[in-house]
């Protein structure tokens, strides 16, 4: 399998063409007796989804049968459910951002993991940089538009050094040559590049999971289209008990969970323990709080505001466009019934 986050960090590297869309046509079902629900699937993240789906909670609804799309990348699923094609399912926080900045009709309702380990700052040993603050000065490589260069700039705004520090825009593999040549000090990335420059001298100063008390997260959201919410809550509700269902597994039972999950994902025991050690998983009942659902509104207008920044978006939406674009009646209902 994939590393989990990857599929999450990666939303931009080759996915340009997601930023070329500039309407979003009405889906399938609008105004049409429903004949089919089709799920956003990515097979290379472990978290509720696969266990939901192995265990068969959500397969039908009223007779209607549910299909599962497999989908490598959050670049992916945008295109999907920009077309229609998609009625709910799992994107990543920031490819979901571009969507609503796009003035795609989704609503963010769930969330299903929060990466805390896997992605972080390393800085070359040599370079006696002992603190965020010893940055000033130098460049740090990060990937634009990724969630790592999403949490770099929170790592330097917390630490009051974001206007001190010059930032190159380098993909993971090109990270790891200038690294091995000697050319950088510091890079901000995620797994497998992140533990290769840390064995060739470098050492690990920060994670994502330094920051998350300052409100910076990186991770996957539940998404519907709004048309499609409108017009089918009994089917959202039942999507939404099933993921409750699935992330009580995984906090109260974590050996069943990862059972369930290494058949639903093809790997071993051992490495699903490793993906779901890396994540939060927050309850149904925690999300509706301002850590997660509750403070996403304000998460999807900064990661706007970073993206404008790295002019990989001509510019953010008001930060009430971002508010609109996330449903806490939907959880609220679920939990409810």
């Amino acid at each position: 399998m994939r590393n989990a986050k990857t599929l999450r960090r990666s939303f931009l590297l080759g996915g340009a063409g997601l930023l070329a869309a500039t309407s979003v046509p009405r889906g399938a079902h609008a105004g049409a007796k429903l004949t089919r629900i089709v799920v956003a699937y990515q097979p290379g993240d472990a978290n509720s989804q696969g266990i939901v789906k192995q265990k068969g909670w959500f397969d039908e609804v009223d007779g209607v049968k549910v299909e599962y799309k497999d989908f490598n990348s959050g670049a992916d699923v945008y295109r999907a459910m920009a077309s229609g094609a998609i009625d709910l399912g799992l994107i990543g926080n920031a490819p979901f951002t571009i969507a609503v900045t796009q003035k795609a009709p989704y609503q963010a309702v769930w969330w299903y993991d929060i990466g805390t380990t896997g992605e972080g700052l390393v800085v070359r040993k040599s370079a006696n940089i002992q603190h965020i603050a010893d940055l000033k000065g130098h460049s740090v490589a990060t990937p634009f538009g990724s969630t790592a260069d999403y949490m770099l700039h929170g790592t330097l705004q917390t630490a009051g050094v974001s206007g001190g520090v010059k930032l190159l825009n380098l993909s993971p593999q090109a990270i790891l040559a200038a690294w091995r040549r000697g050319d950088i000090d510091a890079a901000y990335i995620w797994e497998p590049v992140l533990s290769e420059l840390a064995k060739s001298g470098g050492v690990i100063l920060a994670e994502d999971k330094d920051i998350l008390k300052n409100g910076y997260l990186a991770g996957d959201l539940g998404v519907v289209r709004t048309r499609f919410l409108e017009e089918h809550p009994d089917v959202v509700r039942a999507w939404m008990k099933a993921n409750i269902r699935a992330m009580d597994l995984i906090r109260n039972d974590p050996a069943e969970a990862a059972n369930v999950a290494s058949k639903a994902y093809g790997v071993s025991i051992p490495e699903i323990k490793d993906d779901f050690a890396g994540d939060i998983f927050p309850l149904g009942s925690e999300q509706l709080g301002a850590t997660y659902l509750g403070g996403t509104g304000a998460q999807l207008y900064h990661i706007a505001q970073l993206l404008a920044a790295d002019r990989l978006i001509p510019q953010a939406a008001p930060e009430s466009v971002y508010q609109s674009a996330v449903s806490l009646e939907p959880l609220k209902d679920a939990l409810a019934h």
